[in-house]
């Protein structure tokens, strides 16, 4: 008897949450809304920035360094993705808001190099549409007394 139950105890645990509803998103077609100081890929604003390296001083990860651009003048940032840990110091300490995080969480790029944005490519936050062509629909996060689920918020 001790045999049959060491058997069938693995089935007996798995079996209430086989008919369960799913507790995931399938990615590329579904996509999460992001709360409002969700910490993902920056946006630069050049008329903002006064160059005061502030954000390349309190990185803690020495992702930001500060290049000069064409046909402006001082430095602005440039920042390595493949280092930063988006800590959100750069956000927090600059004195005009030049930098700001978005909900852009997409950043898998083939080469390495591809991972370090230079200031003009921080001034766009590209399409979502344009990188993931194929999303149908974007969802909300909402908790009851017992998960955390998924409901449907609108058709993209």
């Amino acid at each position: 008897m001790s045999l049959i139950r060491k058997l069938l105890k693995p089935f007996m645990i798995v079996l209430p949450h086989i008919f369960r509803e799913s507790e995931t998103i399938a990615y590329p077609t579904e996509r999460p809304m992001f709360p409002e100081r969700f910490r993902g890929r920056h946006k630069f604003y050049f008329d903002r920035c006064i160059s005061c390296n502030t954000c390349a001083r309190v990185c803690p990860c020495n992702s930001i360094i500060l290049v000069d651009v064409e046909d402006r003048e001082g430095k602005y940032p440039q920042i390595d993705y493949q280092t930063c840990s988006l800590c959100g110091y750069c956000v927090e300490f600059c004195p005009k808001n030049a930098l700001e995080f978005t909900d852009f969480v997409e950043f898998a790029e083939y080469n390495r190099s591809d991972l370090v944005y230079s200031p003009e490519r921080l001034t766009t936050v590209p399409d979502l549409k344009e990188v993931l062509p194929m999303l149908k629909r974007r969802t909300e996060v909402y908790h009851t007394e017992t998960a955390m689920k998924y409901r449907k918020v609108k058709d993209v």
